[in-house]
């Protein structure tokens, strides 16, 4: 041991690298041991250190170790002189060495990898550039779902693009040059054959749904209007045939088209293959269905219609309707609906939307009670938190939902035809059927046994 300390010692890169090796062993160990005894639990920068730095660390000085003794081959020739007494054991103090830093650095890697995997690595490590979509994460159905599962899923291949694509945003993050808002669609994203369907099985057929829907007018006294749908889901039926609305993704059918914008909103040219192998060009009136227009060409999949499975934004009259339809905003404060309406639309920072909001609402309403303008001006700037992030350049409708008319209206809009002169439906009763249009107390839902307090 002491003449591999003064083979080290020949030079100042070996040596460093040697005390940078020992040091990010002994804090990893360290740091290893404490968060295991604490169950696992630490914050995100707890755990980059921990499994990304030290180990980075590790390995580095292990990398200085041969660099130094190579660029000091005259020193390291006259220290192998010396020791060329007893080769043997250091050979064998070197083998176990060895074997240590590697078990060392199997050890690190892999919790390194682990960690990156993570929702606290995901989510929380870049705060200003992750929190909005992480925020919105969480507060969805896919809450308890892990963001590799969707973003990367099962195979090396993926694996090795996730981490390269990752580098790249990293250094966007370090050198501030990322876009806001985080531009969408991903356009890389993994088809989710291989994601969405490893759980959402599309040849099941789903069968029809019934979609309840509260809203509110914008009177004083915030009258309650139901609207009652019948949603088509579909899928395929026990005739083999596909209908509703995921016909569109039901196995043997094929749509690709062709969107001539970043955002996927104007699609020009569409085909179809269906299940009997019958091929269909559908195109706007202004382009060649032989000729297809320059654009990004795409199979359509699960995330073309809802393109916000797990990172969904609000549109603010269905989140103010939902609040209301929950109590969090009262309804005894008269034209309550209209009156929120114009509070969220204002401008604010973060920093000061609920008291702003508060003062907004107290003078609109001198007099009322305190508590229910309170409660209001308190689920208001929730609201407005949970979908505007004025740093990162979002607000209101910067992400809209395609699981919606303005996401069929892209293709189902009247103004694709094939060479037939035959157009896409534009028939809405192929994807629901309306039971009752903004009702108050609609017969239908006593009819269904579906009763409430509205």
């Amino acid at each position: 041991m002491h003449r591999l300390l003064l083979l080290l010692r020949s030079n100042w890169i070996s040596a460093t690298g040697a005390v940078v090796t020992t040091l990010a062993f002994m804090l990893f160990l360290t740091t290893f041991v404490y968060l295991s005894l604490h169950g696992g639990g630490h914050t995100a920068y707890a755990g980059l250190l921990t499994f990304v730095v030290l180990p980075g660390l590790f390995v580095a000085g292990l990398v200085a170790i041969p660099i130094g003794l190579l660029l000091y081959r005259r020193q390291l020739q006259e220290r192998m002189a010396a020791l060329e007494l007893r080769p043997i054991r250091l050979l064998r103090v070197v083998g176990v060495l060895t074997a240590v830093n590697l078990a060392v650095a199997g050890t690190g890697g892999y919790e390194a990898l682990h960690y990156m995997d993570s929702q606290e690595f995901c989510g929380t490590l870049c705060h200003d550039v992750m929190s909005p979509t992480f925020n919105a994460y969480v507060d969805s159905p896919h809450a308890r779902v892990a963001c590799v599962e969707c973003h990367i899923g099962d195979g090396a291949t993926w694996f090795i693009k996730s981490k390269l694509s990752g580098l790249r945003q990293v250094a966007a993050v370090l050198l501030d040059s990322y876009e806001r808002p985080i531009p969408t669609p991903v356009h890389n994203l993994r088809p989710a054959r291989d994601t969405c369907e490893q759980c959402h099985w599309p040849g099941h057929f789903s069968g029809d749904r019934l979609l309840v829907k509260e809203r509110f007018a914008d009177d004083d006294e915030v009258t309650p209007e139901t609207t009652v749908l019948m949603m088509k889901t579909g899928g395929v039926h026990r005739d083999g045939k596909a209908r509703g609305i995921h016909w569109h993704a039901s196995p043997g059918l094929e749509i690709t088209y062709l969107a001539s914008d970043g955002h996927r909103q104007e699609i020009p040219w569409v085909r179809v293959v269906d299940q009997d192998g019958r091929e269909r060009v559908f195109t706007s009136e202004s382009y060649d269905p032989e000729n297809p227009p320059a654009g990004e060409p795409r199979r359509m999949d699960c995330v073309d219609c809802h393109n916000q499975p797990s990172h969904a934004f609000q549109d603010p009259a269905d989140a103010l309707d939902q609040a209301i339809a929950d109590g969090r905003i009262p309804r005894e404060l008269a034209g309550i609906r209209r009156v929120s309406m114009e509070v969220l639309r204002e401008r604010w920072g973060r920093d000061d939307v609920a008291d702003g909001m508060q003062r907004a609402l107290a003078s609109r309403y001198p007099g009322s009670d305190e508590i229910l303008v309170g409660r209001t001006a308190a689920a208001l700037s929730e609201i407005w938190l949970r979908n505007n992030y004025p740093d990162m350049a979002i607000t209101w409708g910067t992400y809209p939902s395609m699981a919606s008319h303005q996401g069929c209206m892209r293709c189902h809009d009247g103004e694709h035809l094939d060479d037939e002169g035959e157009e896409i439906s534009m028939d809405c009763e192929s994807c629901h059927v309306m039971l009752a249009e903004r009702e108050r107390d609609p017969n239908i839902l006593e009819q269904l046994g579906i009763q409430g307090d509205r």
